[in-house]
């Protein structure tokens, strides 16, 4: 059953007058793995700004109270370019304990660029199933 539904489309060259401005901008949205991947290429920074507002638009969580980090929603790839998200700390425990499948889907041209997030609310018979990719050396891996 669908839970949430998350989109978000950014201008690339604003991202990029953003990381010129703001020397600490990458440290602050990627983590230290997505910061090695996108090898500072905007366009790519632009897509991961792009899925993790997405993301946080499809969850739909109510603001007061909690305090969740860019930082626990990393963006990677599968070895054929796959997106799906890493989750860690706090993220990563909703996630897991409301039961949620994270799709995730990302595009971009010269101008701008995309994300789509859907959630999908697993039901508990099917919840020991893996679906999709799981990352390395990180247990909180989602897709």
């Amino acid at each position: 059953m669908i839970q949430g539904l998350g989109v978000d489309t950014v201008e690339i060259e604003r991202i990029g007058r953003v990381m010129s401005r703001w020397p600490g901008f990458l440290e602050r949205i990627l983590t230290d793995r997505e910061r090695v991947d996108v090898a500072h290429a905007v366009h790519r920074v632009a897509a991961r700004w792009a899925a993790k507002e997405a993301f946080f638009k499809a969850l739909d969580l109510p603001a007061k109270g909690l305090v969740l980090s860019w930082r626990e929603v990393e963006v990677r790839n599968t070895s054929t370019g796959r997106p799906f998200f890493n989750l860690c700390g706090k993220i990563e425990g909703l996630v897991r304990r409301r039961g949620w499948r994270l799709h995730l889907s990302l595009s971009h041209d010269r101008e701008r660029a995309i994300a789509i997030v859907l959630v999908e609310k697993i039901p508990r018979s099917r919840r020991g199933i893996t679906w999709g990719y799981k990352s390395k050396g990180r247990s909180g891996s989602w897709n």
